[in-house]
């Protein structure tokens, strides 16, 4: 084998996974963090429904810096989907966009300020959050309560660019295929180092993964926390192949604002979503 064996392949694998993040961060003009700005398109709402057991009692949460650019999870976006859901004989209790205006969702500790300290009542009474923003978003929900279920309202479909001071951690690969209502809202595609969609590879060891000793398998993570939400059924499902062509870049997401429309277009073709009726 080229290059040192065993080790060095796993050696090359990891540092091409992580190639394009460090260059980003080295092009970045001095002084100054480059951070991605993650695009979204919400999901159908036949989709969403689906995610839904009769009487679940639903908290809409959406996001008032990336996915609100999007108009898929502002505060517009939000309060009309949790009345899109009701007119749909859902039970919503309640809703909230966590500011201040221009914050992420993906700010825990906003986040978790603002769910607890402005609707403390109402997270305690939904079984399930509802979050239109992307992937990191739902994650950093499911964070902010820990122990309740966190359905994702939107599809992740690619990331721009905007500048700040932060230090991020990725929880989603921009897929445009988002299945972490199956996997605890974790994502596989990004935790797996290979990328797996219907559970481990078997080359696991004491919970750390093959690729990389020194990260947790990330299988066992969706395990653990699929258990702790008592749905472990879930990995019984089988996930389909993704569609790779929505990945081809570089890709457009059009919105029409005033019509209520978003269309994402890939090499796969044309996606369009309505947020109205």
């Amino acid at each position: 084998m080229r290059g040192g064996g065993r080790d060095a392949l796993v050696r090359r694998t990891w540092e091409r996974r992580a190639a394009p993040l460090r260059t980003e961060t080295a092009r970045a003009p001095q002084g100054e963090r480059r951070c991605r700005m993650h695009a979204t398109i919400q999901k159908p709402i036949e989709e969403i429904l689906s995610y839904l057991k009769p009487g679940e009692k639903v908290f809409v949460v959406g996001c008032d810096n990336c996915a609100a650019k999007c108009h898929s999870g502002g505060k517009p976006e939000t309060e009309r989907m949790a009345e899109r859901l009701k007119a749909k004989g859902v039970n919503v209790v309640g809703w909230c966009v966590p500011g201040p205006p221009g914050v992420s969702l993906c700010k825990l500790s906003n986040t978790k300020k603002v769910l607890w300290e402005e609707h403390a009542d109402e997270i305690k009474e939904a079984d399930s959050f509802l979050v239109l923003a992307c992937g990191q978003g739902v994650h950093t929900v499911l964070d902010a309560v820990e122990g309740k279920v966190c359905h994702p309202g939107c599809d992740t479909i690619f990331g721009g660019e905007t500048v700040s001071e932060s230090f991020i951690t990725e929880y989603c690969s921009l897929c445009g295929e988002c299945i972490i209502e199956y996997t605890g809202g974790l994502c596989p595609v990004t935790l797996c180092s290979k990328g797996l969609l219907n559970g481990p590879c078997g080359g696991a060891k004491n919970g750390k993964c093959e690729v990389d000793p020194e990260k947790d398998c990330g299988w066992q993570l969706i395990y653990d926390r699929l258990k702790s939400l008592g749905r472990l059924d879930m990995m019984k499902r089988y996930q389909e192949p993704k569609n790779y062509a929505k990945w081809s870049r570089p890709r457009t997401l059009v919105i029409d604002v005033e019509g209520g429309k978003a269309t994402f277009k890939s090499l796969a073709g044309s996606i369009e979503i309505s947020s109205v009726e």
